[in-house]
């Protein structure tokens, strides 16, 4: 999806209004805010070139908005909090928080499953289905066992079995699911009374799990995203070889 060094900017505008006295009331204007990634491609085949191309047309440039996922986040929402809503904790299942975590906090979760049947906590993105993700999540258990990773979408589910020991070990699930669509599920899947401690789950789209960043309201999925660019240009480097660069921007609070 990208190449590496990728620049990140935030920009948040204040509403300052001075008062006849002399005092000055200030307050956040969170319309204002804006993100700004800027990309840099070089030695990119052909086909790599004209898939960009045929994907500013169809957005007019800026005109249309599209997804874009953010290489360098964590695309899962409340990633920090298990127990918001969006999990889709099933019945039996409990999450109780303020577990001690890998790096000695007490933001890790407590999950148990109690009911007679295996069952899921997951959650589901609108994101592509075909790209190459990765998902992640720490884990540790009071006795040995094993869990699922599953990532599912359209028809078609991958699906990882994980060893879970008193230690904490990062365990991840790694593929591109060969299906086309919008919508995928990621998932942790419980056995019958199963007890295990999670932290930080993550969901990105790399081959790798990368540093975990912690989310809650929003995530590194933005689907009103713009083209910041009038134009793109490409300059050939080498035979059948391009570089590029150019910038895409959405609200912070998209």
């Amino acid at each position: 999806m990208a190449q590496y060094p990728i620049r990140k900017q935030a920009t948040i505008r204040t509403v300052k209004n001075l008062m006849a006295d002399g005092s000055m009331l200030v307050a956040a204007d969170p319309g204002a805010g804006r993100l700004l990634w800027t990309l840099n491609y070089v030695s990119l085949p052909v086909n790599d070139m004209q898939a960009i191309q045929s994907h500013f047309e169809a957005c007019g440039g800026p005109f249309r908005a599209f997804t874009f996922l953010d290489p360098t986040d964590n695309l899962l929402t409340y990633s920090a909090d298990l127990t918001q809503p969006i999990w889709g904790s099933p019945t039996g299942v409990t999450v109780q928080p303020g577990v001690r975590d890998p790096n000695g906090g007490m933001t890790a979760f407590l999950v148990t499953n109690g009911s007679a049947v295996t069952q899921q906590l997951s959650q589901t993105l609108a994101a592509p289905v075909s790209f190459q993700y990765c998902f992640s999540v720490y884990v540790s258990a009071a006795s040995a066992g094993t869990i699922d990773l599953t990532m599912s979408g359209g028809s078609v589910e991958q699906l990882t079995v994980c060893l879970v020991g008193q230690s904490w070990s990062r365990v991840s699930l790694s593929g591109a699911l060969q299906d086309s669509g919008i919508g995928l599920t990621v998932g942790i899947n419980l056995p019958p009374g199963q007890s295990l401690s999670l932290f930080g789950p993550q969901f990105e789209p790399q081959i790798a799990p990368s540093r975990f960043r912690p989310t809650y309201s929003n995530s590194g999925l933005y689907l009103n995203a713009h083209w910041a660019v009038p134009e793109l240009i490409f300059t050939a480097t080498g035979p059948n070889l391009f570089s590029s660069s150019f910038s895409i921007e959405t609200s912070v609070w998209n």
